[in-house]
């Protein structure tokens, strides 16, 4: 399959809420619920060649801590930059503003 740019599902709001919830009552106190990534990085992002949409990776930092790392992908399901191994060049998206402490007001 090729990558169209299409890729993904707008979803009923109360199902994306039950789904956060569940998750949520899993995780230890303190743990990190999301993370905010700027609009003008992820258009940044968005503007190498060939990119067709992201691809988010779940990881822990040195310090085990939840994290996110976010790259660019080609419409042949490839990473742009050095997440996939093989290039040093591409950009490579971390350290948003993690909740908590940077939350949604109902979190």
């Amino acid at each position: 399959m090729a990558f169209t740019g299409d890729e993904g599902e707008m979803i009923d709001p109360k199902y994306a809420q039950q789904m956060i919830d569940t998750y949520q009552k899993g995780e230890a106190p303190g743990s990190t619920k999301a993370e905010f990534f700027g609009f003008r990085k992820i258009a940044q992002l968005l503007a190498q060649k060939n990119a067709i949409g992201l691809r988010i990776y779940y990881c822990k930092d040195d310090k085990g801590v939840d994290r996110m790392v976010v790259v660019a992908a080609t419409p042949d399901e490839q990473n742009i930059g050095p997440i996939d191994g093989t290039s040093t060049a591409g950009l490579v998206l971390e350290n948003g503003a993690k909740c908590p402490p940077y939350c949604n007001t109902t979190d």
